[in-house]
Order: C-alpha cells, then sequence, then structure tokens
C-alpha cells in the first residue's frame, strides 16, 4: 500500500502544477483586461502592458529549461519554492491594489510568476517517463493542460455570477496554495536520484528549425491577441461578468476533443496538415469576429479556438519531440517554441490592441485576417527535413540523422 502510494506521488506532482496553472488561465488571466480597463486604461493601452508582460516571460523561459532539463525533480529546491510561492503572494495583492501604476505592476509580476508551472509540469512528466523507461506522451500534459484551464473556466464564470469579482478574487490565493503543496514537498525518497542527469548541450535554433519557428511565430501572431480582445468585447455585449471566463474555458475544452481525436493518429504527414488546418480555422474564426457578433455567438466561436490551438498544440509538441529525438535537450526545444509563442503574442496583441483602438474589435479582425497565409507558408520552406532529428549535442550546421516519421506521439 505505501508503495502505491509512492507510485502516486510524481502524477499529483504534474497535476498539481497544472491545476495551479490551470487556476491562473481560468480565474485570473480573463479578468486581466478588465481590471486594466477599470482602471482607465486605453485599449492600446491594455495591448501594450499585455504585450510586454510576454517580453517579460521572453527572457526567463528558455534558461528555466534548460535548469529543468538538468536539475529538476530531484531534492529539496529553496529557490524554486521561492519562486512559487510568489504567485499566491501576488494574487493576494491583486484584488487590494486600485491604481493604474500598482495594477500594471502586477499584471507584470503575476506573468512572470505563472512562468514555472507549466514547464515544471512538462519537465516532471518527461523525466516519470524516462525513469519507468515508457515512450513519451504529450496526450496527458496537453489533455490534462487545457482540461483544467476548460474545466476552471467553466467553474470561474459560475463562481463569479454567485460570489461576484472581488470576493472570488480575495480567496484564489488560498486555493492556489493549498493547491501547489505538492509542488512545495521534497520528492520522495524512492524518485530521489545520487545524482542529476549530465548538463544537457546548448541548443541554438537551425535554418530549418527556424523556418519551424517562423511559422508557429506567425500562426500566433494572429492567434494571441484575440482571446484577451474577445473577452474586452464579450464586456460590451452583456452586463455577465460570468460569461467573460467561458469563452476561453469553451475553446480549452475543445482543444481537448481535439487532442484525443489527433492523438492516435499523429504521423509526421498529418501534424504538418494539421498545422495548416490550425491556420484555416483561425481565419474562418477571424471572419466570423468580423461579423459583429452577439454574446451567443462569441461562445460559438470559440469551439474553432480550441480546434485551432488544439491541432497547434499537438503537432508543434509532435515537432519537439522528434526534432530532440532522445538527447536531453526536450525543455530547451520546448522553450524555443514558448519564446516564439511569447514574443508573437505580445507583437500581436500590441499590433491588434492598436488597430482595435482605432477601428473595433469586429473590424480589426477582418483587417488582420490575411495574415494567416504567413504560417503555412513557413511550413512550406521548412519542408520534411526540419522534423528529422538530430544527432546528440548535434550543432546548427551538423547533419542530422534520420528517425521514424511514422511513430506517434
Amino acid at each position: 500500500m505505501a508503495r502505491r502510494l509512492l507510485a502516486l506521488h510524481p502524477m499529483g506532482f504534474v497535476l498539481s502544477a497544472l491545476f495551479v496553472n490551470g487556476v491562473a488561465g481560468g480565474f485570473v488571466w480573463p479578468y486581466f483586461p478588465v481590471f486594466l480597463a477599470d482602471a482607465d486604461l486605453s485599449k492600446s493601452e491594455i495591448g501594450l502592458v499585455l504585450g510586454v508582460s510576454n517580453i517579460l516571460v521572453f527572457l526567463v523561459r528558455l534558461p528555466l529549461g534548460r535548469w529543468l532539463d538538468h536539475s529538476h525533480g530531484h531534492r529539496f529546491d529553496l529557490p524554486l519554492i521561492a519562486m512559487l510561492l510568489a504567485f499566491p503572494l501576488l494574487l493576494f495583492l491583486l484584488p487590494k491594489t486600485r491604481s493604474a501604476a500598482g495594477l500594471i505592476v502586477l499584471v507584470l509580476a503575476l506573468a512572470l510568476a505563472r512562468l514555472p508551472f507549466l514547464p515544471l509540469g512538462l519537465a516532471r512528466l518527461k523525466k516519470q517517463s524516462d525513469m519507468e523507461k515508457r515512450h513519451f506522451s504529450p496526450l496527458l500534459f496537453v489533455g490534462a493542460h487545457h482540461f483544467f484551464l476548460g474545466a476552471l473556466g467553466l467553474l470561474a464564470g459560475a463562481i463569479i455570477l454567485a460570489l461576484g469579482i472581488g470576493k472570488t478574487f480575495s480567496l484564489l490565493w488560498l486555493i492556489v496554495l493549498l493547491a501547489m503543496t505538492p509542488l512545495l514537498l521534497p520528492a520522495p525518497a524512492g524518485a530521489a536520484t545520487s545524482s542529476p542527469p549530465p548538463v544537457p548541450p546548448r541548443l541554438f535554433p537551425n535554418m530549418d528549425e527556424i523556418l519551424v519557428l517562423l511559422s508557429f511565430f506567425f500562426f500566433h501572431l494572429v492567434n494571441a491577441p484575440l482571446l484577451p480582445f474577445a473577452e474586452l468585447y464579450m464586456k460590451t455585449r452583456t452586463h455577465h461578468p460570468g460569461w467573460i471566463p467561458w469563452i476561453a474555458a469553451i475553446a480549452e475544452m475543445f482543444m481537448v476533443f481535439t487532442a484525443l481525436l489527433v492523438s492516435r493518429h499523429t504521423t509526421v504527414p498529418s501534424a504538418r496538415l494539421a498545422l495548416t488546418a490550425a491556420s484555416g480555422a483561425l481565419a474562418l474564426r477571424m471572419a466570423l469576429y468580423g461579423l459583429s457578433p452577439s454574446a451567443e455567438g462569441l461562445l460559438w466561436i470559440a469551439c474553432l479556438d480550441g480546434i485551432s490551438s488544439g491541432l497547434f498544440w499537438m503537432a508543434s509538441l509532435k515537432w519537439v519531440a522528434e526534432r530532440s529525438g532522445k538527447d536531453n535537450t526536450f525543455n530547451q526545444m520546448s522553450g524555443y517554441v514558448d519564446l516564439t509563442v511569447m514574443t508573437a503574442g505580445a507583437l500581436g496583441i500590441i499590433l491588434f490592441g492598436w488597430v482595435d483602438g482605432r477601428i473595433g474589435f469586429s473590424a480589426a479582425s477582418k483587417e488582420l485576417m490575411g495574415l494567416n497565409i504567413l504560417a503555412p507558408l513557413f511550413l512550406l520552406l521548412a519542408g520534411k527535413r526540419s522534423w528529422i532529428a538530430r544527432k546528440k549535442g548535434q550543432g546548427p550546421r551538423e547533419k542530422a540523422l534520420p528517425c521514424d516519421s511514422k511513430g506517434e506521439f
């Protein structure tokens, strides 16, 4: 019985990290534009704040990924615990802050404080797969991650309708602190190793990888700003504040369904096709936003958000798994994807905020819809060679070893 409970600990660690990230995405992030708007910031200023938060995260993500590849999960780690505890502390201060300057600082600080949870869960899941000598599958990570985001987003809407925004946010810090308890405990004795894994090679993207990353960049340049500004647009369409997080929640649930549908059929060719289909679904979503939808229409259109994002994340993690092979660089490679997404998100939110401020949400969606052609274009330029695994410790100019392009995740 004791051994069985001990075996559950690593998965409890992963689910704890994903749950806290789900609280952040389901409860907190949808209301950032609302808090900032209530502090009399304009749409362009809101876009600038959210964009800068992505740039700050950009500076931290890659070193964090390399550190997680190398050391975490083997011992009690005081610096990491301090990083994790910063999130509930800042969340405690959020509903008590009234000034615009204070809110801007908190939004930027919370973006950094949230950052460790998602790569931490992914790193532990990958390490657990390696210890058990089984094939790594991102389906559990993608599914659990977006299920928590969706389910907690739906719950957020119901709770906020019942209690109001103020009371709900006054309790969130305590919920987060309780939920992250497994992350604050040292690893059980059976899971500890005598020494950390070897330091992984420091990766720099080569030309094939840059072309794929440019495809990811242009997808998220268009995709990233739509959710926060759709949530802000929802505020003008309904007097029910609980509807705001339901946009993201519905999208997250459809991401889970999409991931489940494609997980057993994801080869390299189908993953490349899925990335193209994601851009098509995103273009359709923007065209529907251009019709000035009602509040109910915004919820229906959120289904397309889930489909396009679900296709993207399953296919992009397929690329990371194929490209990193069996080298100890998985989190570095996924870090480059995250950096690309964050950079695109920062620039996209600034761009969309500026256009929205001038011509409105629906017109901005129609105006920027043509950008969706760029993501499949760069994916086509990258070609099939960009999905072949690197050699162990391979530099940018070395040849890569062929790998099985028909294997599943």
